[in-house]
């Protein structure tokens, strides 16, 4: 008889639940050649699922192919099955955008964890959406923010939602007593990346000192700012003045969903100085990575809100973002 392993696989969600899936397609591969040693196709998840496989000497140096509908490809990494023994992988796969859908929290329903977004919100006139400009909401509450069906807006408020929940969890280190939205008077425009805001010019204090004292405030680290002026006087209202020579920008130093705090020192009609936000998360952490997603997101239209929320399920389990995703009814 051959020498025979087994592969033991279960495919985990960012919740760390096995995934319901009702077609997973898996193939074996060889390390050296990427030659397929297995097959199997139509799987449904759960339950988990055992492969039998040729073990060392045979064959070493195995990886898997993992081909789910409803979420995005994923490989196994490397492995080598002795005859008779099991090797059993939990592997972690990130929802396909493509295939779900934002199932919201009604604007009644939001917890008390939504009291300072519910208050900015109602004091922040006319928001418009930045893939849709013509898109405005007088006041985004209530029925407005309840009866939303544009695509485009539908992914903003995600974004929204997305960007409330972390600038909420994540708190300014120099004081270490409020969150960062906290400092958000109200907004102008939401989009599926990001949100422009008004703030408060103590947010610009606290940031330019974590700007000047990186050495201190290790989780945040420099990045450009000018290259976000295009963002910020496109949401400013026509008669604002944006100074993009006074910008700055911090962003957290995580490995996965950093954030990005932008100030544009600005002027409003009356003349008066006034400090606008630009926030995005980005989840990748490394400049690197960061410069494909440039490149990349030129053409796939931004970073998805729904890959966002995947980050943020994985860094914050426990953090209700005020909407579920849903598998897409085809």
């Amino acid at each position: 008889m051959p020498n025979e392993g087994t592969f033991a696989l279960d495919l985990l969600g960012v919740e760390q639940q096995t995934i319901t899936d009702p077609d997973v397609d898996i193939s074996f591969h060889r390390g050296s050649d990427n030659k397929i040693v297995s097959q199997s196709l139509n799987l449904a998840f759960p339950p988990k699922k055992k492969f039998k496989l040729p073990a060392f000497p045979q064959a070493q140096n195995l990886y898997a192919d993992i081909a789910p509908s409803r979420y995005r490809l994923r490989k196994s990494g490397f492995f080598t099955l002795t005859n008779g023994e099991t090797i059993a992988r939990n592997l972690t796969v990130l929802r396909d955008p493509k295939q779900w859908q934002a199932s919201f929290t009604p604007w009644q329903q939001l917890p008390k964890s939504f009291k300072s977004l519910r208050e900015v919100l109602q004091r922040s006139p006319n928001i418009n959406v930045k893939e849709k400009k013509s898109l405005i909401f007088p006041l985004f509450t209530s029925e407005a923010y309840d009866g939303v069906t544009d695509e485009k807006a539908l992914l903003a408020k995600t974004a929204l939602l997305n960007l409330y929940a972390k600038t909420t969890l994540l708190i300014e280190p120099v004081h270490n007593q409020q969150p960062w939205f906290s400092f958000v008077i109200r907004i102008l425009q939401i989009g599926r990346e990001r949100f422009i805001a008004q703030v408060d010019p103590q947010m610009g204090t606290i940031v330019r000192t974590i700007k000047d004292n990186l050495n201190q405030y290790k989780m945040y680290k420099h990045t450009n700012a000018q290259n976000h002026y295009e963002n910020v006087a496109g949401a400013a209202p026509a008669d604002f003045k944006v100074l993009k020579s006074k910008m700055f920008s911090i962003k957290s130093d995580e490995e996965t969903g950093n954030i990005q705090l932008t100030l544009a020192p600005a002027r409003d009609a009356e003349g008066d100085e006034i400090l606008l936000l630009d926030v995005d998360i980005d989840e990748n952490g490394t400049l690197m990575k960061h410069l494909c997603d440039m490149f990349k997101h030129i053409f796939l239209g931004g970073t998805h809100p729904y890959d966002i929320h995947e980050y943020l399920r994985l860094a914050h389990s426990t953090a209700d973002l005020g909407y579920r995703l849903m598998p897409r009814r085809s």
